[in-house]
């Protein structure tokens, strides 16, 4: 189709498209979506918990190196023990904590980019494709630079589209499939320790009765119970150290693959798909056939077609 009618049919194709991109920028996809929303929500709420569990444990290990007196009234032997065994433990919950939160943070910045791209890729793509339109009506100088860069902008807020929730669901199967079992069994273990902090914050609460409360049964409990917490640190400490250790092994893994390793793969694929010479000959086909409707209603004389070879 030649002239003014193929000049209309492409520009109705051009807005056509745009309009349906926009409304496709407000519906899932079917499956990728949901996967990437599942896998933000339960990871998210799972290093949460893991969070919550970890500082529960230091807090305990807080209470009983303040207590340590309470605890070794047979003499110092006692109180270096509790030392040699709450200082490896406090120091672990601190460093992890450090670094659950920063998986938490690489989480939230994950999340944040897919609803981005979600919400944004398809409607930039629209209203990049209205862009096209003028290239098919007018003589605009340079104009065939900028539709390259048009192209190039499009592909790529496309690819970001399907990137991101596959990206997603990388870091899902890993996490299913690696990560959760350890980081469930990990917390588990850790919970019998962190437990006992509500119980040992009530006393703290209640401690400043005055001189008589410290001669009744409260303060006896609160003996009794740094105590109770004391024996079950000392009977749990290798497990404790273990899934420790566990846990700081996993969210690194975690925070690894997430903001470095897929992100880097990611930026690959993308400039490789930049610098894809396809690209350039879609682009100067698709301006060569601008040129073409143009001249065909004689409107675009003395632009030649960028593959119509020069005469010597």
């Amino acid at each position: 189709m030649r002239g003014a009618p193929g000049k209309l049919l492409y520009t109705l194709l051009a807005i056509l498209t745009s309009l349906a991109l926009y409304a496709a920028s407000f519906a899932k996809l079917p499956v990728v979506d949901e996967q990437a929303e599942s896998y933000f929500s339960e990871s998210i709420q799972s290093a949460t918990l893991a969070y919550a569990t970890i500082r529960g444990v230091n807090a305990v290990v807080s209470v009983l190196k303040e207590s340590r007196l309470e605890l070794s009234p047979a003499g110092v032997g006692v109180s270096l023990a509790a030392g040699q065994i709450l200082d490896p433990i406090d120091d672990m919950t601190e460093r992890l904590s450090s670094v659950v939160v920063t998986a938490i943070v690489s989480i939230g910045i994950q999340k944040i980019g897919f609803e981005i791209g979600k919400a944004a890729s398809f409607q930039m793509i629209a209203i990049a494709l209205l862009l096209f339109v003028p290239a098919i009506w007018l003589n605009i100088r340079g104009y065939a630079q900028i539709l390259k860069w048009i192209l190039k902008g499009c592909l790529l807020l496309l690819m970001l589209r399907f990137m991101l929730p596959l990206s997603a669901m990388l870091s899902d199967a890993m996490y299913e499939n690696v990560l959760r079992p350890n980081i469930e069994t990990a917390v588990e273990n850790l919970s019998v320790v962190s437990s006992g902090h509500e119980a040992l914050s009530n006393f703290e609460q209640n401690g400043d009765e005055g001189f008589f409360s410290s001669m009744s049964g409260t303060a006896a409990d609160k003996i009794k119970a740094t105590r109770q917490a004391f024996i079950k640190m000392v009977d749990n400490a290798e497990n404790i150290i273990t899934s420790l250790v566990s846990l700081t092994t996993a969210y690194t893994a975690m925070f690894v693959t997430q903001i470095l390793i897929l992100p880097l793969l990611m930026l690959w694929i993308l400039l490789a798909v930049v610098r894809s010479q396809s690209i350039e000959t879609l682009a100067a086909q698709l301006i060569n056939r601008m040129h073409s409707l143009r001249r065909d209603a004689g409107m675009d004389q003395s632009i030649p077609s960028s593959n119509t070879p020069r005469q010597s």
